[in-house]
């Protein structure tokens, strides 16, 4: 059943390459991160796919990490209201912040739900059972012959 894992394979390397080319239209690249944590694990007829949540955002209650607020203060051209105040102290206020409260819904980037959809999960699935199908109907019909010359 080769072909079912090749089916699988090319569908899911799809919807990787759909997910980082809306990633990158989105505007919300920072660090690269995204992108390098985003791949596939293939087993027998079936992949998992593996990658960084945060684009959905975050849930009040844990910090994240101030390097990363700072890359993207940088990336975005934000300055710090106050002269005294320093990029990274911003970004410590920022993380600080999203620990307390979370991140805004409205700046969520659901990208996921967004690449793989239900008529998307639905074509793949028609796109394997067909397959499966036919071969299981091949299979069949040359048993079939087989048994008709007593082989």
């Amino acid at each position: 059943m080769d072909k079912t894992n090749d089916i699988i394979h090319i569908e899911i390397e799809a919807i990787l390459e759909d997910i980082r080319q809306l990633y990158k239209a989105s505007g919300k690249r920072t660090s690269g991160r995204f992108e390098e944590g985003l791949e596939a694990v293939y087993g027998d007829n079936k992949a998992t796919i593996k990658g960084y949540t945060y684009l959905a955002g975050r849930r009040a209650g844990k910090q994240p990490p101030v390097e990363n607020i700072k890359e993207w203060i940088i990336k975005n051209g934000i300055k710090p209201l106050k002269d005294e105040m320093t990029v990274t102290s911003l970004a410590w206020a920022i993380s600080k912040n999203i620990a307390k409260r979370g991140t805004n819904e409205v700046n969520h980037l659901k990208i996921y739900e967004q690449v793989i959809t239900p008529q998307r999960i639905n074509d793949i699935i028609n796109k394997v059972s067909k397959f499966n199908v036919n071969y299981f109907i091949n299979e069949m019909v040359t048993s079939l012959e087989l048994l008709e010359k007593n082989v």
